[in-house]
C-alpha cells in the first residue's frame, strides 16, 4: 500500500520522521524540505518529458513519423502536439502533486515560476533526447544521463558557495537556488 502513496510518504512521512529524529536528538529535516520540493517539481516535468521523447522515438523507428509530412499536421506544429502538449500537462501535473504534496511551505509564485523552469528544461531534454538518440535504445541510454541535470539542483546544498557556481549553466541550479 505505501508502495502507490509515494504523495503520502513526502506529505505525511518526512515531518513525522523529522519529529522523530529531532525528538532523538539527531537532526532535524525541516531545512531540506526545500531540496524535497524541488526534486518533486523537477522530476515531475522530467518523467513526463522523457515520456513524450520515447513516443517521438517510437514514431521515429516504425517510420510513421514521415506520414506526417504530407498531412496538414507537419513540421513545427508535429513537434508542437508532440513535445509542447505534454509540457502543458506535466505543468499541470507538476502543480498539482507540489500544492498535495509539498512541505516546504512555498509561495503560489514560486511554484508557478520552479514549475516553469522545471517543464521548459523537460522540453529541452526532451528534445535533446531525440535529436541525438538515433532509436529507442541510443534514447533510453541518452535519457539516463538527463538525470545529471539534478545535479545543480545538489550543488546548492551540498557544495560550498564558491565552487557550487560551476553548475550555474545546468537549470536545476536555478531551481534550487531560488530565494525564499
Amino acid at each position: 500500500m505505501w508502495k502507490k502513496s509515494a504523495p503520502i510518504q513526502v506529505r505525511i512521512g518526512l515531518p513525522k520522521a523529522d519529529a522523530w529524529l529531532y525528538q532523538q536528538g539527531v537532526l532535524s529535516l525541516k531545512p531540506w524540505y526545500s531540496l524535497a520540493d524541488g526534486m518533486i517539481i523537477t522530476l515531475t516535468s522530467i518523467l513526463l518529458a522523457m515520456v513524450s521523447a520515447f513516443l517521438l522515438l517510437e514514431e521515429r523507428d516504425e517510420g510513421t513519423g514521415a506520414y506526417y509530412q504530407i498531412t496538414p499536421l507537419e513540421g513545427y506544429t508535429y513537434l508542437a502536439a508532440r513535445i509542447g502538449l505534454p509540457m502543458v500537462w506535466s505543468f499541470l501535473c507538476l502543480l498539482m502533486v507540489t500544492m498535495l504534496c509539498g512541505i516546504a511551505h512555498l509561495t503560489l509564485v514560486q511554484i508557478l515560476a520552479a514549475g516553469l523552469l522545471s517543464t521548459l528544461m523537460g522540453a529541452a531534454l526532451a528534445m535533446m533526447v531525440v535529436s541525438l538518440a538515433g532509436n529507442q535504445v541510443e534514447g533510453l541510454a541518452i535519457s539516463k544521463l538527463t538525470g545529471l541535470n539534478m545535479l545543480g539542483l545538489l550543488m546548492v546544498w551540498f557544495v560550498p558557495r564558491p565552487y557550487q557556481y560551476l553548475g550555474a549553466f545546468l537549470p536545476g541550479y536555478c531551481l534550487s537556488a531560488w530565494p525564499g
